[in-house]
């Protein structure tokens, strides 16, 4: 996946909340990155890794300046495992049985940015930019202090309401994607939601 820097955002950042430091809008942005990811799961790769006769446990490694938040699915050998059938903590996978031969692991694992990350997928970047950036404006202006002349709690909220209505629009896409046909009628746990 092509990563590109995340302080390309500063520029929709900065002019509205000058005098802040670049450096404390780059940090908003990279924390509110993290939890935007988090949250909507909007980033997701498949891992394939060898797992051998006995085995329980399955290591994945992470790209770059990513972490791994869970394993979303998991394949032995490309039939899929129930999700009672393995549990996993971070980049870690845990089989109830071992393995009985040696095979191919295929997980499905959703990933967030690390908190220092510089770098961000491009996809994400383009698409849902505008709302990391509403994000780390709402927290910025949300900051208080003597020497916080950004502040500004109308605008803070006005920019969270922002980010909170993208994180609920790419949480539906992602949901449209795994579950329904990308657009129409999805249908989850008896509840209808036209897209």
């Amino acid at each position: 996946m092509r990563m590109t820097p995340l302080k390309r955002l500063l520029p929709q950042v900065l002019p509205q909340v000058l005098p802040c430091p670049s450096s404390m809008a780059l940090d908003a942005l990279q924390f509110m990155a993290v939890d935007f990811c988090t949250q909507t799961e909007v980033w997701s790769e498949r891992f394939q890794e060898p797992l051998a006769a006995g085995d329980t446990v399955l290591c994945l490694s992470a790209p770059g300046e990513a972490v791994i938040v869970r394993v979303r699915a998991l394949w032995l050998d490309g039939s899929e495992l129930s999700s009672s059938a393995y549990s996993s903590e971070g980049d870690v996978v845990r089989l109830e049985a071992p393995a009985t031969r040696s095979l191919t692991a295929t997980a499905e694992a959703v990933l967030r940015p690390s908190r220092m990350a510089e770098n961000i997928p491009q996809e994400i970047l383009e698409e849902w930019g505008d709302i990391i950036a509403y994000g780390a404006l709402a927290k910025l202006k949300a900051m208080s202090g003597r020497h916080v002349e950004w502040a500004d709690a109308q605008g803070a909220g006005l920019a969270l309401q922002a980010y909170n209505e993208g994180v609920a629009r790419a949480r539906g896409r992602v949901l449209r994607r795994r579950h329904g046909n990308g657009r129409g009628t999805l249908r989850l746990g008896g509840f209808q939601e036209v897209l």
